[in-house]
């Protein structure tokens, strides 16, 4: 690695609330980049990514370290200087898909990239990191501190258009799908840890995500797919079983579920209410 390397954040402002005040009292005199500027996509640059280069052992970078760089943002190395970074990563905002058809990409996620670029060919790799020289993703659950590192020379950096030159083809977008399902399960099991502790502790850490997976598709059967509501039928899966509601002792359940009086929420308020009668009779603590 060269002398000259600089360090910047990529931080995502919609995980980051109030992200320009939060930056100016971090760092006296940030240099930094909003990358929906110059777009359409402008008049919500707010909750858009922003470059800011990164002093060493500065509060803002303490701040990352300690509560953002798992969710809201990356630590990127470059030769290039911050307009030219920015340029390219500016480029990389939206995408082309199957159709022709153009959606914003969030790539600044670390749980996003984690699924995308890794998996791509040295090529098309070197091709999206164009002046990046390498990137970081943090430590996760039973993954290691990892870089992606350009291989070949500096790449030119892409000017933005509002035709993308990035095109994620669907192998691309089926692994990015399987990291948001891996995201979802996990916040379910740290929910479901919180609440009920005793339910998870006889499994590992593989059966653990097998429980999330039958948690969430048994609940998606009975159209429940929101954050919320299968964190709210998590508490019948850890009281019932994966088997719910399914086992032949769940028949009253089956019927709830099935009531055509009842609309979805109000057959998941039914299940709650039996669950937290049944837990005052045996002095369990309800749920919260």
């Amino acid at each position: 690695m060269t002398s000259n390397v600089s360090r910047y954040l990529l931080l995502d402002g919609a995980q980051i609330e109030n992200l320009p005040g939060r930056l100016c009292r971090l760092d006296d005199n940030p240099i930094a980049e909003w990358l929906y500027h110059q777009t359409p996509y402008r008049a919500v640059f707010e909750v858009g990514p922003l470059l800011v280069a990164l002093r060493p052992h500065s509060e803002l970078e303490a701040t990352f370290t300690d509560h953002w760089q798992h969710s809201a943002g990356l630590l990127i190395e470059s030769t290039a200087p911050l307009q030219r970074l920015a340029e390219h990563l500016r480029s990389l905002v939206h995408a082309r898909v199957s159709g022709d058809a153009c959606m914003l990409f969030r790539y600044y996620d670390p749980r996003i990239m984690r699924y995308w670029l890794p998996a791509l060919s040295p090529a098309e790799k070197d091709h999206v990191l164009g002046p990046v020289s390498r990137v970081r993703l943090p430590a996760g659950e039973g993954q290691d501190e990892h870089w992606i590192v350009r291989e070949q020379d500096r790449q030119s950096a892409q000017p933005f258009s509002t035709r993308p030159w990035l095109y994620l083809d669907e192998q691309q977008l089926q692994r990015l799908n399987q990291g948001k399902l891996t995201l979802f399960d996990q916040q379910l099991l740290a929910h479901v840890r919180r609440y009920f502790p005793d339910c998870l502790s006889p499994y590992s850490d593989t059966e653990q995500q097998e429980w999330a997976a039958l948690c969430r598709e048994g609940a998606a059967r009975y159209g429940y797919s929101a954050p919320n509501q299968v964190a709210r039928w998590s508490a019948l899966v850890a009281e019932h079983g994966t088997v719910f509601p399914h086992a032949c002792d769940h028949q009253a359940h089956r019927q709830i579920l099935q009531q055509p009086t009842l609309n979805p929420t109000q057959r998941l308020d039914a299940l709650l209410l039996e669950l937290h009668r049944r837990w005052l009779l045996t002095d369990k603590e309800p749920f919260a």
